[in-house]
Parts: C-alpha cells; structure tokens; sequence
C-alpha cells in the first residue's frame, strides 16, 4: 500500500524530523556530566515524566498494531490496556517507585547488585541489554516501514534512515532530549490522530453506528472469555494470570526503559506520580488506537481486505486531506521515535553504569562515563539495526514482542517482589530464579513450536509460558531462600519493606488516593465494555 503524500505533507513531516534532530543539539551544551546525559540530571517535573513515560511505550507499532487488533479481534484488544497496563502503572507508583527512587540507584538492574548480588545482577544487566536490543530492532524495523509506505524507499534504506534520525537526537541529547522529544510527541500524537476517531465515528453515525455495523464478537471484552470462546481464543486464566499479572507487572514495573523516566523525577514525590500520571492517559489510549481499528472495519473492510495491518493507514488516506495527511504521518513517526528512543536510552544507561563501570573500569572520572554512554547509544542504534532485520522475519509483530517478553521479562516480576516484600529472599535466590525462570519460557516455546503442546493462538501461548516462567523462577527463589544460610548482619537498610522507615512520606494519601481514582476508572471501563 501507498501512500501519496503532496508537497505540503511531505515539507511538514521532513520539518518535524528536523525539529527532532535540533532539539537534540541544542541540548548538547547541558551534557556535562553522566548523570545529565544517562539520567537527565534527575530534575524534570512529574508532569513531564508522567507524559514521557506513556509516551515510550507509544510506539507506532502499538497505533499500527493495536489498531490491527482492533479490526481483527475487537474489544478484547482493550486486555492489553487494562490488564495487560493500567494494573502494573499503578503498583510501580504506590509500592515500587519507593524502593527505586530513594535508594537512589541508577537502572533497575542495579538494584539487584544491592539486594542479592553481583551475579543476579549481572544476569539481569545482560538480559536486559538482549530484550532492548531486540526490541528496538521491532521498533526500528516499524518505523522503516512507515518510511517505506510513504516514500516508497526500499526497506535497507528506510531502517539506515530510520537509525540516523533517533541516532543524532539520543547522542548529543542523551536521557534530557529523549524525555523532551517524548512529552512533544505525545501531545503531536493526540493531535494528529485524534481527528480520524471524530470523522469515522461521525461518517458511521457516531458509537451507536459503529456498534451497528460491527461483528457482535468484536463488542465485548469479558463475554465469551470464561471458556476460550473468542476468535483469540483467550481463557480467563491466560490473560488474568499470565497477560494481567506476569506480563504486565514485569514490563511495567521492572521494565527499566519505562521505570527511568520516573528516576529522572525531581524529587520522591514527583517519582511516584510519574506513572500514575502515565496511568491517567493509558486509560483513554484505546479509544486512540484501538477504536480506528473498528473504525476501518466497520467503514473499509472492502479495502482492508484481511490485511488488518493497513487499517491505521487507510483511515489516513480516506479522511486526512493535504496538511492534515502531513500531520497525522508526523505524529505517526512521533510515536515510533518515542519507543526507539527509550530503548536506546535505557540500553547506554544499563552499559554504562551496569557493565562498564561495575565490571570492566570502575574508577574512571565522570567524563570518561559520559563518553562511553555516548559511544554506547552508537553501538545500541548498530545493534537495533540488525535486530530490525530479525523482526521482519515475524509475520504478527505483536506476537513476537509478548514471546520476548515471556521469556526475557516474566521471571523479573517474582524476583522483584520477593526482593523488595520477603526480608529472607537470600542473595543468591535471584540468580538461581532468573535462570530457571528464563529456561523454562524457552523451554515451553520449544515445546509449542514443535507441536508437543497445543494453545488456540500463539498470544495464548506467549500467557502460558509467561505463567510458567514466573512460577518456576518464583517456586526456586522459595526453595533457594529456606536452603540457603543467610548473614543475619547483611544491611538491607531501604532494599526491603521491612527494613524501611514508616514514614508518612511511603504512605502518601495523595499518591494513594491518585491509585484508587485510577481503580475506580479502570473498573469503570471494564463494566462498560464487558
């Protein structure tokens, strides 16, 4: 499919790439210290890490692909958001951010270092390097393809200057122009998509239209999920447990390129509401991304023809005229830039003070780390590049990300919570977990892909082994833990909830009262799509 963009909309999307890339060296002259460039000096606002937090996440992949979901599958796409989000956003803001922002650790790795040991933590750090290089080869790989759609390019040259533009911008800005970029890109996001919502529910005659000329399967979120009787082949249990708990919890509370938003907060408070805030809008993005998708279902289905992939675009096409299409496509590449960049960021931060500094040349001078976090942004961008090509190798995106995530991910959230909530979780429990943890996920895809197991979707495999990576990493920290002798003197002083002061401050009613606003929300919209 291609899409024919006029002078005027090509100008405007090429003057937002330029806009990107000044902003990045403009912030070049704050650079001068690590700190600034790998944690933008831990002085930004809540309601710019709030907004940059959400908007990392909101890569094109999630508007081309959710939307996709969208026409395909319906209302059960909404479980990536609230299950598969809003639940995780919430539990890193009340219980988690605390543990994370006083301790004043620099990547969520480096926990790991204080609580259990250098082992676990090293294993973390180069799990974690793979799972971001990976992912940013999906992101990056995306983003060329949107290239390539409107310019016609061939894929090699659209991944090279895909690379380039988020290279130029992460390097000479670091963390500060990332999280900027990312606050500017989400509001251009709103705005360039928002009116497609307001023309196609308008063209169908508003919900009720669009409700009238949808599949009555596509309608409902819970209906039809108690036994797997959905065209996902969903079951309670797989998208509760594995999508609501494991899958989110890891990702959104031990996912380091979401959490160091909120580490770069100005201060305690500002680090807990960073993804509360993040969780306030996460609450309406499906009507921004999955609700085009039932548009174009409901409107183009001729034109989709099966390809659920094209109904982001074709909405474009029909609705966007000259200017607006320049807008709406600048705010679709805002979004891919916004996930790029937050893996790339996360992975120098994780390099550098992770690997670099703990195991290779600890006591260098702060420039000495501040040159390797910007030679690592370069080698993070080569790696995602060859990554990229790993991805289009995958026939559904989104199924790949959750295999990755069931792997790479899933043990983390045992890990984590036992650390930070079981005082007798012993130093080399986390190590031990995590192995067994991984292994087993590989081993259940193995299982899968070679027939020995069967699931009605390959998404409902990705739950399962999700589930299963988290239990058996979380039965061997147990089994590990009651094994193990552990040095009652060992100082675990703000590494765990027992040995953390009472304060008020922990318990902040206007941080608690934020999160149960947001249940109450989240309730709200599970009754209404039910």
């Amino acid at each position: 499919m291609f899409v024919a963009l006029s002078p005027i909309d090509t100008l405007i999307v090429f003057v937002f790439v330029g806009f990107m890339v000044v902003i990045g060296v403009l912030l070049k002259k704050s650079m001068n210290h690590s700190t600034d460039f790998l944690l933008a000096g831990r002085k930004i606002p809540s309601w710019i890490t709030g907004i940059a937090f959400i908007s990392a996440n909101i890569s094109a992949l999630e508007l081309l692909g959710m939307s996709a979901s969208g026409a395909e599958y319906g209302f059960l796409t909404f479980h990536f958001y609230y299950l598969g989000a809003i639940p995780g956003m919430i539990f890193l803001g009340i219980f988690m951010m605390p543990f994370y922002y006083s301790t004043k650790i620099r990547s969520v790795p480096e926990y790991l270092r204080y609580r259990f040991n250098r082992e676990a933590h090293l294993v973390n750090s180069l799990i974690t390097l793979l799972s971001l290089a990976l992912g940013s080869g999906i992101y990056l790989y995306s983003l060329s393809l949107v290239f390539e759609t409107l310019f016609g390019w061939n894929p090699h040259l659209s991944i090279l200057f895909s690379a380039l533009i988020v290279l130029i911008y992460t390097y000479f800005g670091g963390l500060s122009s990332s999280i900027y970029t990312e606050v500017m890109q989400f509001f251009l996001t709103v705005i360039g998509l928002f009116p497609l919502v307001i023309i196609g529910l308008t063209k169908l005659g508003g919900w009720d239209g669009l409700m009238q000329k949808i599949p009555e399967s596509h309608k409902h979120m819970w209906v039809g999920l108690p036994g797997g009787q959905n065209e996902l082949g969903w079951d309670v249990l797989s998208v509760t447990v594995g999508l609501g708990f494991v899958l989110s919890f890891s990702y959104w509370t031990c996912g380091f390129a979401e959490v160091q938003r909120a580490m770069a907060a100005k201060d305690f408070r500002a680090a807990r509401r960073t993804p509360l805030i993040g969780a306030m809008f996460k609450l309406f993005l499906p009507f921004l991304t999955v609700i085009p998708g039932l548009i174009a279902l409901a409107e183009y289905s001729t034109e989709m023809n099966g390809e659920y992939n094209k109904s982001f675009l074709i909405l474009l096409k029909n609705f966007y005229p000259s200017g607006m299409l320049g807008l709406g496509t600048s705010a679709l590449l805002a979004a891919f830039m916004a996930g790029m960049s937050s893996s790339v960021t996360a992975m120098n931060t994780i390099f550098t003070y992770d690997i670099y500094q703990t195991y290779i040349n600890k006591d260098k001078d702060d420039k000495t780390y501040l040159r390797i976090g910007k030679q690592s942004t370069m080698v993070a961008v080569i790696f995602a590049i060859f990554t990229s090509y790993i991805a289009m190798q995958f026939e559904n995106i989104m199924n790949y990300i959750q295999l990755l995530f069931s792997f790479f991910n899933a043990p983390l959230i045992s890990i984590f919570l036992l650390g930070m909530f079981w005082k007798k979780a012993s130093k080399w429990s986390a190590f031990y977990g995590m192995l067994v943890g991984t292994a087993s996920g590989l081993i259940h895809y193995f299982l899968y892909a070679n027939g020995y197991l069967y699931y009605k979707s390959d998404m409902v495999s990705n739950f399962y082994g999700a589930i299963y990576s988290g239990v058996f990493c979380f039965l061997v920290m147990v089994v590990v833990s009651l094994w193990e002798s552990e040095d009652p003197n060992r100082d675990l002083h703000g590494l765990v909830y027992e040995d953390r002061d009472r304060t008020n401050e922990f318990w902040d009613p206007r941080i608690l009262a934020w999160g149960v606003i947001l249940i109450v929300l989240l309730a709200g919209f599970n009754i209404v799509f039910a």
